[in-house]
């Protein structure tokens, strides 16, 4: 086998499916942020919550869901997208309140789904706003804190990694209200500074997550 073919097994491919978090994030930069060029890591921005069919597209691989669209005939002429090794559920703020019933059957189907295909399912918990933007929307901060509550429960019962954004960026554990110093300006959406402490948890997260990977690998055989 070719050193590049080697090199290339070795990835670790990370998929985020998230909003606008991901766009901002740039997160395809993030191995180069890190200095750590063993990580392949998409974002894929889906604005709403149900992220189901960008789901299946992104298990599908290395097949590719056909799309009437001049990307997706370019798509043709290019090698085919690998399938990660691991998939990231990011939900955004602006998803809350909903369907508190619905949201979490969701991520119970995508994570089975995921680890259906043998892939790692992470899940994430979602970014707080800050304490003004909470009094303009009601219910939203209450909703939030049940929802992040559940999938560090969920994550825990089901041995899952967790990416825990809320703890990263909140101002206390108990008010867990996004930190003024960490917003861009509209109290929900994230400042440089936010992103840097969030490229430090990642990577944190990812080496634990590879270094386990690796581990059951040796043992099966």
């Amino acid at each position: 086998m070719a050193a590049e073919q080697v090199a290339e097994t070795h990835l670790y491919r990370v998929v985020l499916l998230g909003a606008s978090i991901g766009q901002a994030w740039n997160l395809p930069a993030f191995p180069e942020r890190m200095h750590d060029k063993n990580y392949v890591i998409e974002s894929f921005a889906v604005w709403q919550f149900d992220k189901s069919e960008m789901l299946e597209e992104v298990l599908m691989r290395p097949e590719r869901k056909f799309h009437l669209t001049r990307t997706f005939l370019k798509s043709l002429f290019q090698p085919a997208p690998q399938p990660p090794n691991a998939i990231i559920l990011k939900e955004c703020s602006a998803y809350f309140p909903g369907d508190a019933r619905q949201q979490k059957e969701l991520v119970q189907k995508w994570v089975g789904e995921v680890n259906h295909v043998d892939i790692q399912p992470i899940l994430a918990t979602t970014v707080p706003v800050t304490r003004k933007r909470s009094g303009m929307d009601q219910g939203k901060t209450d909703a939030l804190r049940g929802y992040n509550d559940w999938i560090r429960n969920y994550a825990k019962d089901q041995r899952l990694p967790l990416l825990d954004l809320e703890a990263a960026l909140r101002t206390d554990p108990v008010e867990r209200y996004l930190r003024d110093d960490l917003t861009s300006g509209d109290g929900s959406h994230l400042n440089a500074k936010a992103y840097e402490i969030l490229d430090k948890l990642l990577y944190e997260m990812l080496t634990g997550v590879k270094k386990d990977a690796a581990a059951r690998h040796m043992v099966k055989e």
